[in-house]
């Protein structure tokens, strides 16, 4: 039955997704900012297999598809274990409903990583609940080798046609799904960014040059930051004057500089990556490159780009000018951009981010009051969770 214009009754939220509150990745991030102070009760499902530490706030129940292996987890027979989870996938189903069900659920929101969002949606089709479809990253990239992908892809329209609502990380995936799926009203909702923000671009101390890189450092960016650490050379190399630096938080670079120093710090809290930015002058924003990851830089958005456009620093875009980041970013001239694996082109475009800083902070803090401020992606959510009417441009 098709609910896309239906609206929820009011009460309690059943939230499903494969992640805690408290997880640190981009998904947890985003729903953690959504859901704190929910003008409605909410319990959230998380359905990995690895237990979730205690959510910071709220009600969340633990429920994975299998058990947790520990240590197997991470060897190659890793992937014979999702079929432990395909043999205990009707039990796993009936444990989510009666979950929902003894919680009162009036509505369900899932995150399609994983087949759990399809057994949401067919516990809200017995149950006459509402369901929204909130979509983070394309399934063909973060299942790429998924066994059942075409079932999971094929499962993902017929899901998106029949929603009570759909929410998209990017307008360039709410465009995509339009035109594979069929054209439906869509919200685009991630992370947000407080009232306050800088005025302008932060003082910049002369003859410095600290680049900045925050979140996991996934395998695919290694090629990446090769590039960087020899860019950072070449422009000490060059600017023998200046004190150049390199500073992460939260990931180990996978190779060094050998004429600049490097500062790795742990992962912290949102607090303290705004204390790092106090000391640094060029935010480094990566995207892989190839047509492997296309699925993925095409239509996602990471939640480091929202901190990075609110910072009052220039960034630095590193990756493919078909991204949905890089088109962003543009319309806004709101960062540097280099789109290759050119050392020479990197380093020049450290420069450039610091010559251009206050057009390129000015353009990147456009877009964060337009584009992403919290207050407006927590209206808009809430909104069309609870049913009221919606003014939204892409809809």
């Amino acid at each position: 039955m098709d609910r896309t214009r239906e609206s929820p009754t009011g009460g309690l939220i059943a939230f499903v997704q494969p992640f805690g509150l408290r997880d640190s990745s981009g998904g947890g991030r985003i729903l953690r900012a959504l859901l704190e102070k929910a003008p409605v009760p909410f319990l959230s499902i998380c359905t990995g297999v690895r237990p979730p530490a205690p959510p910071p706030f709220g009600r969340e129940v633990h429920l994975p598809p299998r058990p947790y292996f520990g240590r197997l987890e991470g060897t190659r027979f890793a992937r014979y274990l999702r079929w432990i989870a395909e043999w205990r996938q009707p039990a796993f189903e009936r444990a989510l409903e009666q979950t929902i069900l003894e919680a009162g659920a009036t509505a369900i929101h899932a995150i399609p990583h994983g087949i759990d969002f399809w057994l949401a949606f067919r516990i809200a089709e017995r149950h006459g609940l509402p369901y929204f479809l909130n979509v983070h990253d394309d399934m063909r990239y973060n299942l790429a080798t998924h066994p059942r992908l075409d079932f999971l892809m094929d499962r993902l329209a017929y899901v998106w046609q029949r929603a009570t609502g759909r929410i998209v990380i990017s307008e360039a995936m709410g465009e995509a799904y339009s035109r594979w799926f069929g054209r439906l009203p869509y919200e685009v909702i991630t992370d947000g960014l407080p009232e306050e923000l800088p005025e302008g671009a932060r003082p910049r101390p002369a003859n410095r040059a600290v680049v900045y890189f925050m979140g996991a450092l996934h395998l695919s960016y290694h090629p990446n930051f090769r590039v960087l650490v020899e860019a950072i050379d070449r422009l000490q190399i060059r600017r023998p004057d200046w004190q150049v630096a390199f500073v992460t938080r939260g990931s180990r670079t996978p190779t060094r500089p050998k004429r600049v120093p490097v500062e790795e710090l742990p992962y912290a809290p949102e607090a303290e990556v705004m204390r790092d930015l106090e000391r640094v002058d060029v935010l480094y924003l990566p995207l892989p490159f190839g047509e492997q990851y296309r699925w993925f830089t095409r239509y996602s958005l990471s939640t480091k780009l929202v901190t990075y456009l609110g910072s009052g620093l220039p960034i630095l875009y590193h990756g493919p000018a078909d991204a949905a980041a890089a088109q962003l970013l543009a319309r806004y001239n709101a960062a540097i951009q280099v789109h290759a694996l050119d050392a020479d082109a990197l380093s020049r475009g450290i420069e450039r981010a610091l010559e251009e800083r206050e057009q390129c902070v000015a353009g990147a803090l456009r877009l964060a009051r337009e584009r992403f401020r919290l207050s407006d992606q927590r209206a808009r959510f809430w909104a069309l969770l609870t049913g009221q009417e919606v003014s939204a441009p892409n809809a």
